[in-house]
């Protein structure tokens, strides 16, 4: 019996979804094309493998015997095409967004080899980034790893590739815009205004865990615009202070001050991720550029003490 793989990716894509509308979206399809092609698939196989209910879709038992073998053969067969495909095309990186420092990585690169064969793009966070590394729309993505609420799956590999120090940004007329450091002990009491709408989900999931942890006065209200947006909101108040990686590119530094955190260091830990069983030609290029071949124990030493939230640590194995 031979399989259609578009048939077989109708029907894994439906049951990952349980909803036809968003499935047949995901695929670029009509409800009625996505219908057909499963359709198709029963009636080779000779039984039905999904029911439709007001509710949704759910699997049969059929259906649920199915669907392990068939995503393992989808992903042989993704896996054999990508093989091909890698041997020439750019590698497809995701920096989450233009200012942090996964760009600053793919921008070292391009000023050693300007014809170096790249693609960015920037999906506003990790959790975004995954579905696309898993339809290989995207070959590596980077963020931070044990902060995703995605659903995680031993078909991705990732390998640290940086500690960032957070620093305190400020206007020139705050009472910390001349300080050398600023100790952590000293931070509670301060507003700092770190709008979440709409925000990240692994940043804002870090600030929120640094927050609790050293008793912050967080200003959370509003949608987190731009940066320049903030750059200003800061800038025109002469009490307002704000969070943000010593790695990010920051405008207008006439009118604002970074302030580096200290004793111990709050450290926001980036990390490259790929499919295991599609790394790209050029993934070990990229990743020599952006470190990752120090150890995470070597990083936080050159540092100093460091803090970070638990489950990072852990999975860090710090």
């Amino acid at each position: 019996m031979d399989l259609d793989m578009a048939q077989v990716r109708a029907f894994i894509t439906t049951a990952d979804e349980q909803h036809f509308g968003k499935a047949a979206e995901r695929l670029h399809l009509s409800q009625q094309a996505l219908s057909k092609r499963i359709r198709r698939l029963e009636e080779l196989l000779g039984m039905r493998l999904l029911e439709r209910s007001s509710q949704g879709v759910a699997l049969t038992e059929a259906g649920a015997r199915f669907l392990a073998p068939a995503a393992a053969a989808l992903d042989a067969a993704d896996a054999a095409v990508a093989a091909v495909a890698a041997s020439s095309r750019p590698l497809r990186v995701d920096v989450l967004d233009e200012r942090l420092v996964p760009i600053q990585v793919v921008q070292r690169w391009i000023d050693a080899d300007r014809d170096a064969p790249l693609e960015v793009s920037m999906r506003h966070g990790l959790e975004n980034a995954l579905p696309a590394l898993r339809r290989g729309e995207i070959d590596v993505a980077f963020g931070r790893v044990h902060a995703v609420r995605a659903p995680w799956r031993d078909e991705f590999a990732y390998r640290p590739t940086r500690l960032e120090p957070l620093v305190l940004l400020v206007g020139v007329d705050h009472p910390f815009a001349l300080a050398p450091s600023v100790g952590l002990a000293e931070l509670p009491g301060v507003p700092l205004r770190t709008p979440m709408g709409g925000g990240v989900a692994e940043w804002t999931a870090f600030l929120r865990d640094f927050a609790a942890a050293w008793s912050l006065d967080l200003d959370t209200s509003g949608p987190a615009l731009s940066l320049d947006h903030l750059v200003d909101t800061v800038a025109d108040s002469p009490g307002a202070a704000t969070l943000v990686g010593a790695g990010m590119s920051v405008p207008d530094g006439q009118r604002i001050r970074t302030v580096p955190l200290v004793a111990p260091t709050p450290v926001y830990p980036w990390s490259a991720v790929w499919r295991r069983d599609r790394p790209h030609r050029l993934l070990s290029r990229l990743l020599d550029i952006a470190g990752s071949g120090t150890s995470v124990r070597d990083m936080a030493e050159a540092i100093g003490p460091v803090w970070l939230p638990a489950a990072d640590r852990a999975g860090l194995g710090l």
